[in-house]
């Protein structure tokens, strides 16, 4: 009988070093896979920033858009070539309602502009803008904003009709001073008491139009349904009852300056429509700060030029300070330098540069770096060419 043998079992397991060459594989292995998780929480974090610029950019154009392609609407009498007179002032950029549209150029050297800050200071001096050949030449700054505007932008100003028709309720008289409307009543207006009557109020702007004749007036008092305005009007032959549309206007002004929370630029709107705060006031417009981060805007404006009489194509894009008759712009081009809402690692990649509607914009060599995008949309101006 055999009996067992008295040596020890052979043990299995690792060696030292089979040891130190599945620790290493498992550094590689660990070292992957955190590389592989930072290049992906980078790029969503990117991607995020990406669908943030393109949001605000469909926001920003939203409100152009729909203003764009109202200019000019004066109700029934939209499109004539004669007819419509202006009894507000000419040379105030809120009632200069003779130009449906209007803007002002920056004057950048040689198409090309250097963004030397992520946050530049406002700049207030009208001479940082052309100064045009028509309408109001110069352009106000500080009616726009007492602070400055962004340098390197351009300036859009859009007039028209600022709401629904009321219809006239009694037949007017030449040289009337007065006329009865319907009474709809629309809120409150700046003064926080008195109610609009058809979105007018005391020294709101106003346009009386049939399809023959219009005329846009100072508001001087309201009651009711009886408005009386600050000049006769000039028709040549009374305004009817029914067929005659009355409308509140307004100007709507676009801009880029310093954003309210100290950080970059946005895009701005100021509307006048005369209806002042107080009665001791001025009608310095409702300011809205629209869209964050919109660093620059550059516009150009689509000019017909065929005589004797248009055709409602464009033949050229202008620029502000070029265009010779703002009544033969049929569309507006306009072009957003947007900016991400937050910096990137300093070691990102990003674009040193961009064209912003035919200007070659340079972006800021120091401080944070940051994503940047540039948007461009035309839009027809429909109240000009669906009258050629």
């Amino acid at each position: 009988m055999k009996t067992p043998s008295s040596r020890p079992r052979r043990t299995a397991g690792f060696s030292l070093v089979e040891l130190l060459i599945s620790i290493v594989i498992g550094l590689v292995i660990m070292v992957s896979v955190i590389s592989v998780y930072l290049a992906t929480k980078t790029g969503l974090g990117r991607q995020k920033q990406l669908s943030s610029i393109q949001q605000n950019v469909r926001d920003a154009f939203d409100y152009l858009t729909h203003d764009a392609r109202q200019v000019g609407n004066l109700g029934c009498q939209t499109g004539r070539a004669s007819g419509f007179s202006n009894s507000l002032s000419s040379t105030d950029i809120a009632s200069n309602y003779a130009l449906g549209v209007e803007g002002y150029e920056y004057d950048v050297s040689s198409s090309a502009y250097t963004l030397t800050s992520n946050s530049p200071s406002d700049v207030s001096t009208a001479a940082n803008w052309k100064t045009n050949t028509t309408g109001i030449t110069t352009i106000p700054v500080s009616a726009l904003s007492s602070g400055g505007l962004t340098p390197g932008s351009d300036v859009l100003v859009i007039r028209t009709i600022a709401g629904p028709a009321a219809r006239l309720s009694a037949d007017t008289t030449v040289s009337a001073t007065s006329f009865t409307i319907e009474n709809k009543a629309s809120g409150k207006c700046r003064d926080g008491t008195t109610d609009r009557i058809s979105g007018l109020c005391t020294n709101s702007h106003v346009l009386i139009a049939d399809c023959k004749q219009a005329q846009a007036l100072p508001v001087s008092s309201i009651s009711t349904t009886s408005v009386t305005v600050g000049a006769p009007l000039s028709a040549t032959a009374p305004y009817t009852a029914g067929t005659t549309e009355v409308f509140p206007m307004q100007t709507a002004t676009y801009y880029v300056k310093a954003a309210s929370s100290g950080n970059g630029a946005s895009l701005y709107r100021r509307v006048f429509t005369g209806d002042k705060p107080a009665a001791s006031s001025t009608d310095d417009g409702i300011e809205q700060e629209l869209i964050e981060n919109i660093e620059m805007m550059q516009v150009t404006y689509g000019y017909d030029n065929t005589t004797p009489d248009p055709d409602g194509v464009v033949d050229a894009y202008k620029i502000a300070s070029d265009v010779a008759d703002w009544s033969r712009v049929v569309a507006v081009r306009m072009s957003l330098l947007v900016r991400a809402t937050d910096p990137l690692p300093g070691d990102s990649s990003v674009a040193a540069s961009g064209i912003v509607n035919d200007v070659t914009v340079t972006y800021p060599s120091s401080g944070r770096k940051y994503d940047r995008r540039v948007f461009t949309t035309t839009v027809a101006v429909r109240n000009r060419i669906s009258y050629f």
